[in-house]
C-alpha cells in the first residue's frame, strides 16, 4: 500500500527524480525507487506524474517525455528545464532574501551576492534589494496579499503606493481590488483604478504600501475573469485560494465538490485539472472542456 505523503514531500521526491533521468537510458524502477527512499510503485506513480510536468508553455515537447516499460523506464530526452542556469523571480529572491536576514546576513555577505546573481535578468537590482529588505519586515508579501485579498471580498477601497519599473517612480492612486491571479509565478491584482479611471493590473511585488480608505465600492457587474465549473470527486484534495485564487467551493449532496474558479487562460486551468488524474471533472464551459482533453490526449500519446 502507498504511503499517504503531504505536498511538499511528495514535490521534493519528485524534484529528486529528475536529475536520474537522461536521454536514452533505461532505468530500473528499482534503482530509482532506492535512490529516493520509496517503493517501485511508488516511482512508478511519481514517474506517471512528472510526465504532466515541464517548463512554459507547457505543450507536450516541453514536459517530462518518458514510458514506463514493465520494471523500467525509457526515458526519451533530458528534462526540460535543468540545462539552464538558475534564475529566480523577484518573489523567490524576496522569500530567500527575508530567510537570510533573519538569519543574520548582512548586506554583502556572499550569499547576498549569490542571490543577486541568481535573478532573473528583469529584475532590476535597486528593486531587488527594496523587495527582499520588504520580504523580512510587516508589510511583506504575505501581508500585502492577505490585505488585497480581503478588501476584494469586503469590497473596500483602497489607497496604493505603487512602484512603476518604467519611470523608477512611487505614485499613490485608490483602486477597487477585484481579484488576485498569478501568472508564471508572479501575483497580480487585478483593480479598477480611479486616478486611470479604467482597470488596470498590478504587480504585487512593487505595491510599496497600501492603507485603508473605509470606503466601499460597488462589486463590477460582470465578473473579472470568465469562471469555469469543475467536479472535484469525494475524497480528492481539494484546492485552496492560493493555488486557485478566487476558487469558490460548494459541498454536493452525493460527497463530490462544486468549484467555481476564475482563470486565466484554458491552457492554465487545464494543467491543473489534467494533474489531478481525473478527480477533477469539467462541468463548464465548452472551452475549457475541450482544452483538458486535448491535453490529456496529448500526455497519453506520450506514455504509449
Amino acid at each position: 500500500m502507498s504511503r499517504q505523503l503531504d505536498a511538499a514531500t511528495r514535490a521534493r521526491r519528485l524534484l529528486a527524480l529528475l536529475p536520474h533521468l537522461r536521454k536514452g537510458d533505461r532505468v530500473p524502477l528499482a534503482d530509482l525507487a532506492s535512490a529516493v527512499g520509496c517503493t517501485p510503485e511508488e516511482v512508478a506513480s511519481d514517474l506517471t506524474t512528472l510526465t504532466m510536468c515541464g517548463i512554459p508553455p507547457f505543450t507536450p515537447f516541453d514536459l517530462v517525455d518518458l514510458d514506463i516499460d514493465g520494471d523500467a523506464v525509457c526515458v526519451y530526452m533530458d528534462p526540460p528545464g535543468l540545462e539552464r542556469p538558475l534564475r529566480l523571480t523577484t518573489g523567490e529572491a524576496r522569500a530567500i532574501g527575508a530567510a537570510l536576514e533573519v538569519a543574520g546576513y548582512a548586506a554583502d555577505a556572499p550569499l547576498r551576492a549569490r542571490l543577486v546573481a541568481a535573478c532573473s535578468d528583469d529584475v532590476p537590482l535597486d528593486e531587488l534589494e527594496r523587495t527582499v529588505r520588504a520580504g523580512a519586515a510587516p508589510g511583506g508579501a504575505a501581508d500585502v496579499y492577505s490585505t488585497l485579498a480581503a478588501a476584494a471580498e469586503e469590497h473596500e477601497k483602497l489607497l496604493v503606493a505603487y512602484y512603476t519599473g518604467s519611470s523608477g517612480r512611487v505614485t499613490e492612486r485608490v483602486v477597487h481590488p477585484w481579484a488576485l491571479v498569478q501568472r508564471m509565478g508572479v501575483w497580480y491584482l487585478v483593480a479598477w483604478c480611479e486616478s486611470a479611471n479604467q482597470e488596470r493590473v498590478f504587480r504585487l511585488d512593487r505595491i510599496r504600501g497600501i492603507e485603508h480608505t473605509g470606503s466601499s465600492f460597488p462589486p463590477p457587474a460582470t465578473s473579472v475573469l470568465p469562471l469555469a465549473e469543475i467536479r472535484f470527486a469525494p475524497g480528492a484534495t481539494l484546492p485552496d485560494d492560493r493555488q486557485w485564487p478566487g476558487v469558490v467551493l460548494e459541498l454536493q449532496a452525493d460527497g463530490s465538490t462544486l468549484a467555481h474558479v476564475p482563470y486565466q487562460s484554458t491552457a492554465w486551468i487545464a494543467r491543473r485539472v489534467v494533474a489531478y488524474l481525473g478527480a477533477a471533472e469539467v462541468v463548464s464551459p465548452d472551452e475549457v472542456r475541450s482544452a483538458v482533453l486535448a491535453l490529456a490526449e496529448d500526455l497519453l500519446r506520450l506514455v504509449r
